[in-house]
């Protein structure tokens, strides 16, 4: 007795256009690049898509990382580092 799936209704996401996956439970480095991308942003440094299209939150960033491969970053006008 075989029987077809039933389709049920799935909450619909943006798919990934990247298959690069961050590792937030096993990934130091990870977990690390968002630490420290963060106080950089708490600072004032301001980043950049390559386009040159402001990035102004952390979300944001990671996706340009994930997407583009980099972003830039102005540290002009930033505040001193952070003590860790």
């Amino acid at each position: 007795m075989f029987c077809e799936p039933i389709a049920t209704p799935v909450t619909s996401r943006p798919a990934l256009l990247s298959d690069m996956h961050l590792d937030f439970r096993n990934s130091y480095e990870t977990l690390f690049l968002l630490v420290e991308l963060s106080d950089a942003m708490k600072r004032g440094v301001r980043h950049f898509k390559l386009d040159g299209t402001p990035l102004e939150r952390l979300n944001n960033v990671v996706e340009a990382l994930i997407f583009d491969g980099e972003v830039f970053f102005d540290d002009a006008t930033s505040s001193a580092p952070l003590g860790h």
